[in-house]
């Protein structure tokens, strides 16, 4: 949400944005938006130059988002590992 906060504080759609940062295409700025897919660090300077915003505080809400991301990942493999050993017991 940071990101598109930024974006709509400046008044730009996300074309405004892609091509203010050297995207031919704003699709993946809507995926950064949307589905909260992290940008590589690269970008993330671009991002934040464009818009005016701390690039630390990007870098920061990016690694947070990674570990979250672990963290769903590593609970969801704990969960499909713990049904299969549940279902291996029952039988």
């Amino acid at each position: 949400m940071y990101i598109k906060d930024a974006r709509n504080a400046k008044g730009w759609s996300v074309y405004d944005l892609a091509e203010s940062i050297g995207l031919k295409s704003p699709g993946y700025i809507s995926r950064i938006e949307g589905r909260g897919e992290i940008p590589g660090p690269d970008l993330i300077s671009k991002l934040a130059e464009s818009l005016d915003i701390d690039a630390e505080k990007l870098f920061t809400l990016a690694g947070s988002e990674k570990g979250e991301e672990a963290k769903r990942s590593a609970q969801k493999k704990y969960e499909n590992a713990l049904a299969m050993y549940r279902k291996g017991k029952k039988k």
